[in-house]
């Protein structure tokens, strides 16, 4: 038996997924599930923080009305567009994954699912999730195709270069120069304020998330700022999240956010202190439960912000 076939059992069950997207998918037949685990149908942290940015931007500049039709729009485009991008992600990095215990256990790094049926999935449902965008304009899958090159660039980044974080932070935001294009035009002052803001958290997110393989990716030869930095990775986080922080304090002046926000904001940036604080990047297992910790943080942004938005809704 290869290490790649036992590695499920090495991985650490703080990252295994236990909710109940991982419990459907391990009811599906077998034949089937290396495709749903290739699409991480069975890991929905991902997809919430592709998903929510938007939302984010949404709840800043859109009515109800408007704002619930996009918002479900972009939930199938996000879960869709980030499932083929792990998947592209997952053929291309097939051979680092297989010598990282935490992804030996991945669909086409183990074996389980052959290199050329992955990457036919991986195109029709890239090709798809656009498409999705259709049912609120045409421009709307212009916009979204538009964020397709970013995210098939991106498993090259960990080759090239360091800071794979800071491409990931531009492609997984995507969804705010989306909506705020569909809506208003153009990014503008305040969609380029939250843009960054999101950006500087989805570079700490994924420095925390990439001290969990720090030193297999060593081995693997693959870069990141947790292999560049080490323990120092920590300051790199908390460099960024504070960046985020006071890139939201300036997104709540221009977009004319009222009180309710501020206080949520500081919610905000005691989550973001508290995941510096408990993400040490020699603990592995506090590195996953203070990532896993981001979807809660995301959905705070999002509540702050309605929160400012009160009494402007109509």
């Amino acid at each position: 038996m290869t290490v790649a076939s036992q590695a499920p059992a090495q991985v650490p069950t703080h990252v295994s997924a236990q909710g109940r997207a991982a419990r459907l998918v391990g009811r599906a037949p077998a034949g089937v599930r290396p495709y749903l685990e290739l699409l991480r149908l069975d890991r929905p942290v991902g997809a919430w923080l592709l998903v929510v940015p938007g939302w984010i931007a949404l709840g800043a500049i859109a009515g109800p009305r408007e704002g619930g039709l996009l918002g479900l729009l972009l939930l199938v485009y996000g879960v869709l567009s980030r499932g083929a991008a792990c998947g592209l992600n997952d053929v291309l990095d097939a051979r680092f994954d297989a010598q990282v215990p935490r992804t030996a256990g991945r669909p086409v790094a183990s074996g389980r699912l052959a290199a050329g049926r992955a990457l036919v999935l991986c195109v029709v449902v890239g090709a798809v999730a656009p498409l999705v965008m259709g049912f609120w304009s045409v421009e709307a899958v212009v916009w979204a195709a538009a964020g397709a090159p970013l995210a098939a660039v991106y498993p090259y980044m960990k080759r090239i270069t360091h800071w794979p974080h800071v491409w990931l932070g531009i492609t997984i935001n995507w969804t705010v120069p989306l909506v705020y294009g569909l809506l208003t035009g153009g990014l503008g002052l305040g969609g380029g304020v939250l843009y960054g803001a999101l950006i500087c958290w989805a570079v700490g997110t994924d420095v925390i998330y990439a001290c969990q393989d720090r030193e297999a990716d060593v081995r693997a030869g693959v870069r990141s700022a947790a292999v560049l930095l080490g323990r120092r990775s920590r300051v790199l986080v908390g460099g960024v999240y504070a960046g985020c922080v006071v890139l939201l304090a300036w997104f709540g002046v221009v977009a004319g956010l009222g009180p309710l926000y501020w206080p949520g904001l500081c919610v905000v940036a005691g989550q973001l202190g508290w995941q510096v604080w408990r993400a040490d990047p020699a603990d592995v297992a506090a590195c996953g439960r203070a990532f896993g910790t981001n979807p809660l943080c995301g959905l705070l942004i999002l509540v702050a912000v309605l929160a400012g938005r009160i009494g402007t809704l109509g």
